[in-house]
């Protein structure tokens, strides 16, 4: 009896790791699938299926033993297991299966934006083929089972199962490589007299700013909508800083530019690093237990920006964009009396939070008073500045401005914080207004946000408190919309900006300038803000791309 029960107890345990195996190489085939610059490899496929095993696939096999003995505690006759069972085998496969498209889909929706048009339809192929052999599963279950286990459903479902693995595996094979593009043509330089300053605020929404405008706290803001134009700036997912800033700079989405993420990835001791980690199933959190590792990521691609066209066209820049706070070491004394300033009801506050608010603010202060003072020493037609504090400071104080949203929060702290997020918003505001103040004539200004924020929802708040930092209480992980504004003497007063995207800045920017506009840019030029005299004398001019073009700079006379 003891070992009849042994034997049992190992044939299920055999089945169910044939069943982690197969889960392990589907996670294997999504990461490959989401790292569309990596060639395909059996070698690094079979290396992944390896080292997903050694988690998911161990909990899988753990769900599938424990499975099999619910049924047989619950069936009156018991079950008996070969040390292969088709049976078995077929429900399991079918059952992780429909796991798998699950997270398969959910990945697909948030990473739609790194995938071009040919990707998408090899995925869409693979989803397809991969929601068939589901099908084919239960039907070939249900007629084994009816047709009292006639072997002849068992041999059709592996051989299709088999066809259909290897047709889904061979949806990644055929993933287009990546060519660079050669210079097929010249173009003029262009000779720009236009100036612009652009400030790019992260983390500005209208959830905020309407309110305290409407308390008139934000004068600076209100001006801008009132004398220029303005609306709600449209993002994609994943909403990673890198690529929307990427993405700004070169009217492209990610499919195009390949800037997907600021880290890169090694799996274990694998030595093919990874830069797109699966989403939905928690596997970041393998950094906890030293399966994963994260390194700084260096750019693998050079698509022409903005910034690149400008200096091709001998148009003067000033640019200081950092997407993260590196720290200050030497701050000014102006910059010191305005964070003191800011400060000076939170001095004494010690919760970890304010650590964070005190170093985002002091790299604004300090990266603003850089700017300035190079702005005004400096001949520069495009200025821009970037900066970030706002929204690492949303993500932690979030939770005092809408305390309704996370539960029991304590009263006296709702009332002292609450104010944390407001005070930053009035300080981007007297940012606005100085620069305002100094503006010339035929300027333009723009300030934009590429996103902005929104609370966690809960399960994330969960995974943030188990794996990550558990005062962190909103995101922009799902893509909430941001801000932009046009100000200038060619925009339209008063307009509210419909159906804007973030890849339209670069375009529409171009355009201002006269410059022509590349076809292969994934955004379009926006020209409802600008007046109808100037639209009339600045038609929008197309070539096939910059990076097929080599602006050729005129030589000065003798």
């Amino acid at each position: 009896m003891v070992l009849f029960l042994g034997m049992k107890f190992l044939s299920a345990l055999i089945n169910s790791i044939l069943t982690g195996l197969f889960f392990s190489s589907l996670l294997a085939l999504l990461v490959l699938d989401l790292n569309v610059s990596i060639p395909f490899s059996y070698a690094f496929f079979g290396q992944l299926t390896v080292f997903n095993f050694a988690s998911y696939g161990v909990l899988i096999t753990l769900a599938s033993l424990l499975f099999f003995f619910i049924v047989q505690f619950f069936s009156r006759k018991g079950l008996n297991i070969k040390i292969i069972s088709p049976s078995f085998l077929m429900i399991s496969l079918t059952l992780v299966l429909i796991l798998f498209l699950i997270i398969f889909r959910e990945n697909f929706k948030h990473f739609i934006s790194f995938f071009n048009a040919e990707i998408r339809h090899l995925l869409d192929t693979q989803l397809l083929v991969l929601l068939i052999l589901v099908l084919l599963g239960i039907l070939c279950l249900y007629g084994y089972l009816y047709y009292r286990k006639n072997i002849i459903f068992l041999i059709a479902y592996f051989m299709f199962f088999g066809a259909i693995m290897a047709y889904g595996v061979y949806q990644r094979m055929l993933y287009p490589e990546d060519s660079a593009l050669e210079k097929i043509a010249r173009l003029e330089a262009t000779a720009v007299d236009k100036k612009v300053t652009i400030f790019g605020m992260q983390g500005l929404s209208f959830d905020f700013i309407i309110p305290l405008i409407n308390e008139g706290r934000l004068p600076n803001f209100a001006w801008l909508m009132e004398q220029g134009s303005w609306g709600r700036l449209e993002n994609y997912s994943p909403n990673v800083l890198i690529a929307l800033n990427t993405s700004f700079n070169t009217g492209k989405l990610p499919a195009k530019h390949r800037e997907f993420s600021p880290t890169t990835h090694r799996l274990l001791n694998i030595p093919q690093k990874i830069d797109i980690i699966p989403r939905f199933i928690f596997y970041m959190g393998l950094r906890r237990i030293g399966l994963l590792e994260t390194f700084p990521r260096s750019p693998k691609y050079a698509t022409k920006d903005i910034w690149k066209i400008f200096e091709e066209n001998n148009i003067s820049q000033l640019k200081m964009d950092p997407l993260f706070c590196m720290g200050v070491e030497h701050p000014s004394p102006a910059t010191e009396a305005n964070f003191n300033r800011f400060l000076k009801d939170y001095k004494f506050e010690y919760m970890s939070i304010f650590d964070h608010l005190r170093s985002a603010l002091l790299c604004d202060l300090d990266l603003e008073q850089k700017f300035t003072n190079a702005k005004n020493t400096s001949e520069a037609q495009m200025s821009y500045l970037l900066l970030v504090g706002l929204n690492l400071v949303e993500s932690y104080f979030y939770k005092f401005n809408f305390p309704d949203m996370y539960g029991d929060i304590d009263q006296e702290k709702i009332t002292k914080y609450s104010t944390v997020i407001e005070r930053y918003y009035e300080l981007y505001d007297q940012i606005i207004g100085k620069h305002l103040a100094s503006m010339k004539e035929d300027e333009l200004l723009i300030v934009y946000s590429p996103h902005g924020i929104e609370p966690l929802p809960i399960w994330k708040r969960l995974a943030f408190w188990l794996f990550e930092d558990p005062d962190v209480s909103a995101s922009h992980g799902n893509s909430p919309e941001g801000v932009v504004f046009f100000y200038g003497k060619n925009i339209i007063h008063g307009k509210r900006i419909e159906n804007i995207r973030l890849i339209d800045l670069a375009p529409t920017l171009l355009n201002y300038l006269g410059l022509p506009v590349g076809k292969d840019m994934d955004g379009i030029v926006n020209s409802s803000m600008f007046v109808d005299d100037f639209k009339i004398g600045n038609p929008v001019l197309y070539i096939s791309s910059y990076e097929e073009v080599e602006i050729k700079v005129p030589e000065a006379p003798q």
